[in-house]
């Protein structure tokens, strides 16, 4: 538990300032005097939970280094912004150097007495060109911004028509925040200040399910055909086409997922081993003649780091939102860095729904359904109608409407369905229903025609 303290207009902080202000639990402390009351910031820890070492004080922040009791060390530097567009330049350059002094995962929060976009602050005056020297000390220093809920604004000049603005606001470098997945931005409320505060937590449970992904790659794999009709079973009993399929999809992700968990387990896991024994031939080479055995072995192993490796990009390739990066764009980390980055910025921490709060993942998974059913209502008969004639609008002929879809039209829509993106929710891309056409188009056609002839009237077999 790291607590960090700003505008503290106090030239002296000591232990007892600290216990008056903190506790008992917080006995480890550092500080950035005031300069004539004006300023001043101090960090507070727990050490039995963390420690913070290597102290560098700069004229507008703070610097430590951060290491948990379990986790990997970081750079923490807390800032308070000068007011002055001068000082401001001087203090982005400080900061951009102290960067350089500091290398590996870094968190830079504080209040930096700057915007970075127009939708910062609540009303049209701008100084866009200190808002591009902050972006160019975000680009330059390639930080990422994490994305804080709740609220759009941390600042109020507490007027009647106030002016609202973003300048408290936290920044990291790529390697924290791959360190630190499941981190949390929030505002909490302003008090007795004209800032808000900003609560940071690093582990926060955001209930991600897991959800199936069918593999692009499982169908050159031998025996993806047979897994897939031994699972494609329904209990004959059940003629109605909507759950048929729903139950028929069902059984063939747990199956497929199973299977291709089997056939391929953890590919990082794979690929951290083999390149261990590879070291281990290595360091042997250097000493001694490998056997034939073993030159074999290590050139196995390297055969395989490289086509794991691949098939590693290929699964983010395919879950990425990025479509248009070409083959020699690749790049694993950032792939997966696309395939992670808006699960914070989506995640919802709390709903209010009739007043009451809710923080539980099933409280606000109810909320949701239930929000959603009233928001749809119930198909009721209607009183009244339009009289289209009377209106001079003249009805359409709509007969081709009711039309049969023909197993040759459901078939080219499908060869047209996108290969190696999920067309639904469930997971399926379009490659699975390409090659297991022959198997499921009797259900697929049945569904289907079951759709557009409604309840009332037979499916067409």
């Amino acid at each position: 538990m790291i607590v960090c303290i700003l505008e503290t207009k106090l030239e002296v902080v000591d232990i007892y300032v600290i216990l008056q202000c903190m506790g008992l639990s917080y006995d480890g402390f550092t500080y950035l005097p005031a300069s004539d009351t004006r300023g001043g910031i101090f960090v507070a820890w727990d050490t039995t939970r963390v420690l913070l070492t290597n102290f560098v004080n700069d004229s507008h922040c703070i610097t430590g280094y951060v290491s948990p009791k379990e986790g990997t060390p970081w750079w923490l530097t807390v800032v308070y912004g000068p007011q002055g567009d001068k000082s401001k330049i001087n203090f982005l350059n400080e900061l951009s150097e102290r960067r350089s002094l500091s290398p590996g995962p870094w968190l830079v929060i504080g209040d930096f007495n700057l915007i970075l976009h127009a939708t910062d602050k609540n009303i049209a005056n701008l100084d866009r060109r200190m808002m591009g020297k902050l972006k160019s000390f975000v680009d330059n220093n390639a930080l990422k911004e994490l994305f804080l809920h709740v609220r759009r604004f941390t600042w109020s000049n507490e007027r009647e028509t106030p002016t609202l603005t973003k300048i408290d606001r936290a920044f990291v470098f790529m390697d924290w925040e791959l360190e630190h997945p499941e981190c949390l931005l929030q505002a909490l409320s302003t008090e007795y200040s004209d800032h808000c505060s900003l609560h940071l937590t690093l582990h926060e449970p955001m209930h991600v399910r897991r959800r199936f992904h069918f593999e692009k790659f499982w169908v050159k794999m031998d025996g993806f055909l047979d897994v897939f009709k031994e699972a494609w079973k329904c209990d004959p009993n059940i003629s109605y086409p909507f759950m048929r399929l729903d139950i028929l999809l069902r059984n063939t992700a747990r199956a497929l997922a199973t299977w291709g968990q089997k056939e391929i387990e953890n590919i990082k896991l794979q690929i951290a081993i083999a390149n261990i024994v590879i070291m281990r031939f290595d360091c042997a080479q250097e000493n001694r003649l490998l056997t034939v055995e073993e030159r074999w072995l290590r050139r196995t192993l390297k055969h395989l780091v490289l086509g794991l490796a691949s098939l590693e990009r290929t699964i983010a390739r395919q879950r990425s939102r990025i479509t248009w990066l070409q083959e020699g764009d690749a790049n694993t980390q950032l792939f997966h860095l696309v395939a992670i980055g808006r699960r914070m910025k989506k995640y919802i921490p709390s709903l209010t729904m009739d007043g009451r709060i809710i923080t539980d993942q099933k409280g606000k998974e109810e909320a949701f359904y239930t929000a959603y059913k009233d928001l749809l209502g119930k198909d009721e008969a209607r009183e009244f109608t339009l009289d289209l004639e009377r209106l001079g609008i003249e009805p359409l002929d709509l007969s081709e409407q009711d039309a049969v879809f023909m197993e040759e039209e459901i078939w080219a829509v499908v060869k047209d369905l996108p290969s190696d993106k999920a067309p639904r929710p469930d997971g399926f891309i379009g490659l699975f229903f390409q090659k297991a056409w022959e198997v499921i188009k009797g259900d697929l056609v049945a569904a289907i025609h079951k759709l557009f002839l409604g309840n009332g009237r037979d499916s067409v077999d």
